[in-house]
């Protein structure tokens, strides 16, 4: 499945417990030798009272994530259009996930209010979250904010003329940061759009990014930027639709896609 490019490979293991090696994650998700995907989720059952299913993540390089929104997304239209309901609660590491169909492919996620202090970004010491003295070239004082997982964000003029590979690495690697964060570089193109890509936690430029939406629209009202309370966000695979509530809890609209189906052999041998 996909969130405007974001991909994902789904596992389905309610009935049939999937515990992968990250040596087998790291197959999965490869695009030259396994399926390729940015990450793997597993879909298990509840553990939190209150959860209509739990879906763990795993990056790339077989880390476990606590939070992704494209994610999100996907495995809640997944499991909506099996059922009739048309709302559930999805149980991730970074707290339950609150979703709604809305449309045909599209979901809405309603998320609590974000952390700003610096113990729960988490930083290695204390700073000032709203602009903390970091910089690597044209990225400089980004804005820490935890949404379920850390984020960055460094706003810049343009964000077509960033080479993000480059710069963004320094920032997301740096000491201050002792579980890394997502690092975003975000244009105020207008008021209540912003221009946004996102570099991912454990090192991977994707097309989209739902939690690091949501953290460019909180940080841009928290600087300043911009008053207004339903913004969206442009990202390379496409747009999202972001609602600031008076608490700053946030409601996130997108849209969600099968790309195909398939089965992993149940004795997989990785190469």
């Amino acid at each position: 499945m996909h969130g405007l490019g974001n991909d994902f490979v789904v596992i389905d293991g309610r009935d049939e417990p999937f515990q992968p090696t990250q040596e087998e994650i790291r197959w999965i998700c490869d695009r030259h030798v396994g399926v390729g995907a940015d990450q793997l989720l597993v879909i298990e059952r509840v553990v939190a009272t209150g959860a209509d299913a739990r879906m763990r993540i795993y990056n790339v390089d077989g880390a476990e994530a606590q939070t992704c929104l494209n994610a999100t997304r996907c495995v809640a239209w997944l499991l909506l259009h099996d059922s009739s309901n048309d709302r559930l609660v999805l149980e991730t590491l970074g707290g339950l996930i609150e979703a709604t169909r809305v449309g045909e492919h599209d979901v809405a996620l309603g998320l609590p209010a974000p952390k700003w202090d610096w113990q729960s970004i988490p930083l290695a010491s204390a700073a000032d979250t709203l602009a903390i003295d970091l910089a690597s070239g044209p990225l400089a004082q980004p804005t820490a904010v935890n949404v379920g997982n850390p984020h960055l964000v460094c706003f810049v003029a343009s964000r077509d003329a960033i080479d993000v590979p480059r710069w963004a690495p320094a920032i997301q690697n740096d000491p201050i940061l002792p579980e890394g964060a997502n690092v975003g570089v975000a244009e105020m193109a207008a008021p209540d759009l912003i221009r946004l890509v996102v570099w991912e936690r454990p090192g991977i430029l994707t097309r989209a990014c739902g939690s690091g939406a949501c953290a460019a629209v909180l940080s841009a009202r928290r600087r300043g930027l911009t008053r207004e309370d339903r913004i969206k966000v442009d990202m390379p695979g496409g747009q999202l639709q972001i609602e600031v509530h008076d608490d700053e809890s946030v409601t996130l609209i997108g849209a969600a896609a099968v790309a195909f189906s398939g089965r992993l052999p149940t004795d997989l041998k990785v190469a």
